[in-house]
């Protein structure tokens, strides 16, 4: 086995911004003020990842610093008060800029995404990459990075 297999297959990472929850966060906010146990349920259904509560609730306090969303604590029908949320409006700002932010990065992964399965097929095919064997247009080594952070994702900044 080659170390590109074992890298393969150990590293399983999924390909997330950092700090992608913040603008999840904000989005679903934006549709409609929640607790955060339903935050939790909508995020999994709309991002296909599992968020912790303690997780989701941390990112969500630290928002409520930075004054981008708001709560209050509401009675329950059954049991104690429950934290309701909801965005601000600089809450709304920093998720427009967030979507511009994105905006690039969707570029970025199309452009990404093409080039690589436009070279998978070509290696498929048994055809050299960019006209040499190595997959080097000026005939040096292709480095590929090891691990995630080698390789960012370009992030709006805030």
């Amino acid at each position: 086995m080659t170390g590109g297999d074992v890298r393969a297959r150990t590293w399983s990472a999924p390909c997330q911004p950092k700090n992608f929850l913040r603008p999840c966060l904000l989005l679903l906010l934006d549709e409609q003020p929640d607790y955060g146990y339903e935050l939790r349920d909508r995020l999994s259904h709309f991002s296909g990842a599992h968020w912790d509560a303690g997780t989701i609730y941390r990112v969500l306090n630290a928002m409520e610093d930075e004054g981008l969303v708001a709560s209050r604590w509401e009675p329950s029908p059954s049991g104690p008060q429950r934290r309701r949320y909801e965005m601000t409006a600089d809450g709304r700002a920093v998720l427009t800029h967030w979507a511009r932010g994105l905006e690039e990065v969707r570029g970025l992964l199309i452009g990404f995404l093409e080039r690589y399965e436009r070279d998978r097929q070509a290696h498929l095919r048994g055809v050299p990459v960019n006209g040499s064997a190595n997959g080097s247009a000026n005939g040096a080594a292709v480095s590929v990075p090891a691990v995630a952070e080698e390789c960012p994702i370009p992030q709006p900044a805030l």
